[in-house]
C-alpha cells in the first residue's frame, strides 16, 4: 500500500439524509433582509447564487465557477445564527469544495475568515453543523495543501467520538481518517493524544462490546474497526509514532484479537499492513511476539481462503520476517522482548526459582540493562498495574540472587519507586510484591 491514499469519503446514511432535507429545507432569507440580518445587496446576491448552483448540481458538463460568491457564503456563516442557516450555507460550501476547482481554492485563499467561521460553527451545540465544518476544513487541507488548525479540529472530535449516537462517531472517524492523508496532521493527532487515545477506546470497544454488548458509539463492528485501524495504519508512516504507539496504547494486542475472528477481508488487510509497517523497526519486533502476531499470521495463512492476493502474499512475507525473529527462542529470550515490550505479564518464568537462578548473571549484561528495563516499567506511566507488579517482583528475584543487586537497584532509582509504590500503589497487588521486593532489599543487606 502506498502513502498517497485519496482522502476517505464521509459515507454515513444518517448523516447523507440529513443532508438531503438541508438541502431542500426553505430558508426565510427575505425575512432575515427585513430584520435587517442581512443587507438587500446579499439578499440579492445569494439569490443569484442560488440560481447558479442549480445549475451547476444538474450539468455535471457546466463550466459556471461559483467562486465569486465564495466570500458572501463564509461572511453569512459568520455573522448569522440560526442553526438552519448555517447547516445550509455549510452544506452548499460543501458541495463548492467538493465539485468547483476554483472555489475551493477561494476557501484556501481566505483561511483566516473560512477557520473562524467554521470554527465558530463547531462552538454551536449541533453535531451536524460541528461534523460538517470539520468535513469542509479537512477537505481545503487536503486539495489545497494549506495550514489549518487540526489540533483544534482533533479537539472536537475527540467530544464527537465520546456520543451515544453510532452516526456522530462513524462521521468523525471518517473525518479523522480524511485529514491524516496530510502528513503534518499525523505528528499533530499524535502529539494531541486526547482524540487518538478515544479512538483506540472506540477500537477497544467493538472487542469488549460484542462480548457484553455494550459496543456504545459502534457503528458496525467491521466498518469501526476498519475505520480506526485504517487510522493507525496511516499512523505508522510516521517512524516516531510507528516506534512508540504500541507501547502508549497497546493497540497490537487488541489488533490481534480483531484478526482472529474478523469476517471482512478489508479488516484483516489493514491490521495485516499496520503491522507490517511496524515490523520495519526492529524495536516494534518485541511486541509483535508478545502480542502472539507470528502465531495469527499463520492462523490467517493457513485458515482463511482470501481473494486478495495483495493480501495473500503481505502474510507470507510478513510470516517470514518474524520467522526469523523466532527461530530458537529461549525462555530467556521470550522475557527478554516481553521485558522490552515494556507489557509484563505473569507466566511461569516469572514464579520459577530455577529460571532466576540460571539467569540472573545476565541481567547485568551489557551495563545492567535487564535491571534497567525493570526500572523503566516502573517509572512509566503508561505501565498497567500487572506490568508494576510483576517488575517489583522481577527485581526481588534478582537482588535475592545476585548479593551485589542491591546496589544497582538503588542507583538507578528503582529502590525509592518500589519503596513509594509499597504505600501508594494503585492495587493490593502491586503493594504486595513491591513490599516483598523491599524485605528482600533488606534481607539481602542483613545478610551481607
Amino acid at each position: 500500500m502506498a502513502t498517497n491514499v485519496p482522502a476517505a469519503m464521509v459515507s454515513n446514511q444518517f448523516f447523507d439524509e440529513f443532508t438531503a432535507k438541508v438541502r431542500v429545507k426553505p430558508i426565510p432569507w427575505e425575512g432575515y433582509s427585513r430584520a435587517g440580518l442581512i443587507s438587500s445587496d446579499e439578499l440579492h446576491q445569494l439569490k443569484d447564487f442560488q440560481k447558479q448552483l442549480v445549475q451547476l448540481v444538474e450539468s455535471s458538463e457546466s463550466s459556471v465557477s461559483l467562486a465569486t460568491h465564495v466570500p458572501l457564503l463564509v461572511s453569512l456563516t459568520e455573522k448569522l445564527s440560526s442553526v438552519d442557516a448555517l447547516q445550509y450555507l455549510l452544506v452548499v460550501l460543501d458541495e463548492l469544495a467538493e465539485r468547483d476547482v476554483e472555489s475551493v481554492r477561494a476557501l484556501a485563499n481566505d483561511m483566516d475568515n473560512v477557520s473562524r467561521a467554521l470554527f465558530r460553527c463547531m462552538d454551536k451545540k449541533d453535531d451536524y453543523l460541528g461534523l460538517k465544518a470539520c468535513k469542509i476544513l479537512t477537505g481545503i487541507a487536503v486539495t489545497c495543501n494549506v495550514e489549518v488548525a487540526f489540533g483544534r479540529m482533533f479537539a472536537y472530535l475527540e467530544k464527537s467520538m465520546r456520543s451515544e449516537l453510532t452516526s456522530v462517531v462513524d462521521v468523525a472517524l471518517q473525518v479523522v481518517q480524511s485529514a491524516l492523508r496530510v502528513p503534518r496532521a499525523r505528528s499533530i493527532l499524535y502529539n494531541e493524544a486526547g482524540c487518538l487515545a478515544q479512538m483506540i477506546d472506540v477500537l477497544k470497544r467493538t472487542v469488549s462490546g460484542t462480548k457484553t454488548g455494550a459496543g456504545r458509539g459502534v457503528v458496525a463492528v467491521s466498518q469501526t474497526q476498519y475505520e480506526v485501524v485504517f487510522c493507525l495504519w496511516l499512523l505508522t508512516f510516521e517512524r516516531h509514532v510507528a516506534v512508540t504507539i504500541d507501547r502508549k496504547y497497546d493497540v497490537v494486542s487488541t489488533m490481534v484479537e480483531i484478526a482472529r475472528s474478523a469476517v471482512k477481508e478489508k479488516v484483516v488487510r489493514i491490521i495485516v499492513a499496520t503491522w507490517a509497517n511496524m515490523a520495519q523497526h526492529s524495536v516494534n519486533v518485541p511486541g509483535l511476539l508478545v502480542a502472539r502476531v507470528p502465531a495469527c499470521l499463520e492462523t490467517l495463512r493457513v485458515g482463511r481462503n482470501f481473494n486478495d492476493e495483495d493480501l495473500k502474499q503481505t502474510l507470507t512475507d510478513l510470516t517470514d520476517t518474524m520467522a526469523e525473529h523466532t527461530g530458537v527462542m529461549t525462555s530467556w529470550d521470550e522475557y527478554v522482548n516481553q521485558l522490552k515490550s515494556g507489557k509484563l505479564e505473569w507466566s511461569g518464568w516469572h514464579r520459577s526459582e530455577q529460571f532466576w537462578k540460571i539467569h540472573v548473571a545476565k541481567m547485568d549484561e551489557n551495563d545492567h540493562r535487564i535491571v534497567r528495563l525493570l526500572a523503566r516499567v516502573l517509572a512509566a506511566p503508561e505501565s498497567t498495574d500487572t506490568s508494576v507488579a510483576v517488575a517489583c517482583h522481577d527485581l526481588s528475584q534478582y537482588v535475592k540472587y545476585n548479593p551485589e543487586g542491591k546496589k544497582f537497584v538503588a542507583k538507578v532509582g528503582a529502590k525509592q519507586r518500589v519503596m513509594t509504590l509499597m504505600t501508594e500503589g494503585a492495587t493490593a497487588e502491586i503493594k504486595y510484591e513491591a513490599l516483598m521486593c523491599v524485605q528482600q532489599i533488606m534481607l539481602n543487606a542483613w545478610r551481607n
